[in-house]
């Protein structure tokens, strides 16, 4: 692979500056207090190839102590430690500048040569979908569902970047809108216009890798995002139809990996680097130029919420796209969450670290190994793993048929049980009734004197009486979004003309609920035994919990 690098054959003079150097572990660290002379050599990108030029005239630091010694000495005069040998202009393997002594015109160069691997992906496609919406009529309390139709030709603009020889990486929902074949055409940053193939997409992580036939293509170097610290610089491009060329500057604003519930598989970068409508699959890099993300979201009404895939997930992903044109990654059927207060009172756990297991899904290798609700999954084949998205990432990258030892701790003992993975299915859902209660924050009870199921509303944050669910209403029948009629879903249509389920029970309500998903939202109407407003209606867009 080609790492395209800023040149220093036109570096400013203004970029010679004076900083000190602690020699520790390979690597070059700033220190206060004991300035040294620094001349850049190849420029912001050379830690990539591990070299940067030290002068040595104002001494030579201690690797362990870091005593400043004079220059030429052999040996540490305080602790006796060999001292490295720094010459004025010599390269020392192994050794890389921190990113903080970088000058601006350094890092202007370095994120100007990322911009040139940048490309604008355009995509055209036919879809034909239905997705489930509610509205609540002028004057009238009751909310109706309708479902809305798209059918026609689709338009959309993202961009990418080069990795390899014709190789752009980006999104999913850039090179496969709507999980369709599209047609693809890619403009380069020299003026031409390519048409482009998919060579792979994971719609998982939502990555998807083009080909271009053109040799001009110039290739980013990937960064590794675990290296990345709170308040790190960082630069996301693109290249939106409506801007052009978009560098937008921001930071990174949590260390922690955030999840929205937009894909299956997420570990979000946080920086405050907007992304621009049009930016998405385009590069998020650091002061050297290396790409650190590649941006898949943000938000346009709060324009610090920009949300980037890692690197060091996407890197894997393209790999296996790369090779196979797809990532075949396994799958236990554990619905999980991270360890928090909630699950700790409601599990009465003892182990507060780890990722504890909500559901089993039926039918699948976890059901097959035990595994139980309350289960605190903190290891896999004898290595310590306390957080979903590690558990999530080995799991996946052993593919189907891999024996797997994990360890979990249930109710206080410890215990290692052997699973072997199957294919991860393209959506795996949890049982459909927790997936509705945990988005309405109720339960559903059965209630044997009635011969049915009440509604429960806990907590006084339920957006359940939005819907117009109350606590104690009695479910009578349900109406799933697929079988949701072309003209609006009032109540009258719903007495007379549906084929609803009648609900006795869970299990029947279980039963209904199965048909609720349609077009990526969720919309199910629900009967209750009341004279007033005896339908309520929900619809929102469907989100993902962590599935193992």
């Amino acid at each position: 692979m080609e790492t395209r690098v800023p040149s220093s054959g036109h570096r400013p003079a203004s970029t010679v500056r004076r900083v000190a150097f602690l020699l520790v572990a390979g690597t070059v660290l700033a220190s206060p207090g004991a300035p040294a002379s620094v001349t850049p050599s190849a420029s912001p990108a050379s830690p990539a190839t591990g070299t940067t030029a030290v002068s040595a005239q104002d001494g030579v630091y201690c690797p362990v102590c870091g005593t400043r010694n004079k220059a030429g000495s052999g040996f540490c005069m305080r602790d006796g430690s060999p001292l490295p040998s720094v010459e004025p202009m010599h390269v020392v393997a192994a050794f890389k500048r921190d990113p903080a002594t970088y000058s601006p015109e350094e890092i202007q160069e370095a994120v100007h040569q990322a911009s040139e691997a940048v490309v604008r992906i355009r995509v055209k496609t036919s879809t034909t979908m239905k997705y489930p919406v509610v509205f609540q009529p002028e004057k009238q309390l009751i909310r109706i569902g309708q479902l809305e139709a798209y059918e026609g030709e689709t338009r959309l603009v993202g961009s990418g970047f080069g990795v390899g020889p014709g190789e752009i990486v980006t999104n999913a929902h850039v090179a496969t809108p709507f999980g369709v074949p599209a047609q693809i055409m890619v403009d380069l940053q020299d003026g031409k216009s390519l048409p482009a193939r998919l060579r792979g997409v994971d719609l998982a992580s939502d990555l998807a890798l083009l080909q271009v036939d053109t040799a001009s293509l110039p290739q980013l170097a990937w960064g590794s995002s675990e290296e990345l610290r709170l308040g790190d610089e960082t630069w996301a491009i693109g290249d939106p139809l409506d801007l052009g060329l978009s560098v937008t500057r921001g930071t990174i604003s949590t260390r922690a990996r955030m999840r929205t519930g937009m894909h299956q598989v997420e570990a979000f970068l946080h920086s405050d680097a907007f992304i621009t409508h049009g930016n998405s699959g385009g590069p998020l890099v650091d002061v050297l130029g290396r790409v650190v993300g590649v941006s898949d979201m943000g938000y346009m009404q709060d324009r610090g919420q920009g949300y980037s895939i890692p690197s060091d997930m996407a890197r894997l992903v393209v790999d296996r796209l790369r090779k196979t044109g797809q990532y075949e990654r396994g799958f236990l059927g554990l619905h999980v969450r991270q360890v928090d207060t909630d699950s700790i009172s409601k599990y009465a756990l003892k182990r507060t670290t780890g990722v504890v297991v909500e559901s089993v899904l039926k039918g699948t290798p976890a059901e097959t190994a035990g595994f139980r609700p309350g289960d605190v999954l903190f290891g896999i084949n004898g290595r310590l793993a306390t957080s979903s998205y590690l558990l999530q990432e080995a799991i996946s990258s052993v593919g189907p048929k891999a024996t797997l030892a994990i360890t979990l701790d249930r109710a206080g003992q410890v215990v290692e049980l052997k699973v072997t993975t199957a294919s991860r299915p393209a959506q795996p859902r949890i049982d459909p009734l927790l997936d509705l209660q945990g988005y309405m924050s109720v339960r559903f009870e059965e209630d044997p004197k009635r011969r049915g199921v009440v509604i429960k509303v806990p907590d006084t944050f339920s957006p359940a009486p939005r819907f117009g669910f109350n606590e104690g209403d009695m479910v009578e029948s349900v109406l799933a979004a697929q079988d949701w009629p072309d003209e609006p879903l009032t109540f009258d249509y719903y007495k007379r003309k549906t084929h609803s389920a009648s609900i006795d029970s869970l299990s029947d309500l279980r039963n209904a609920l199965g048909r609720m998903y349609l077009g990526g939202r969720v919309g199910v109407a629900f009967k209750i035994r009341r004279s007033i407003n005896p339908v309520a209606t929900v619809a929102y867009d469907e989100t993902w919990p962590i599935i193992l």
